[in-house]
């Protein structure tokens, strides 16, 4: 995720829209990243499509929440 995203789409209208925010673990590298989303993806498909407008879960291999990842957790990540 571009943690930047808050700062350069201030205006955008968060509600309008379900979002489905992918986290793999932050030491796989390379192919191995797409692997990840691809698999996380694939497990939660059927969670994803009963998304509604408004709707922003975080999915997870393992898990998944019913809420945003947040900045806090994101900027840690990039360290």
């Amino acid at each position: 995720m571009d943690v930047t995203i808050i700062e350069e789409h201030q205006r955008f209208d968060w509600d309008r829209y379900a979002i489905a925010w992918v986290v793999h673990s932050d030491k796989l590298r390379g192919a191995a990243v797409e692997r990840a989303k691809a698999n996380i993806m694939h497990r939660w498909a059927h969670e994803i499509v009963r998304l509604g407008k408004g709707d922003h879960h975080t999915y997870y291999e393992t898990r998944h929440l019913k809420s945003q990842p947040s900045l806090a957790s994101q900027l840690r990540r990039q360290l």
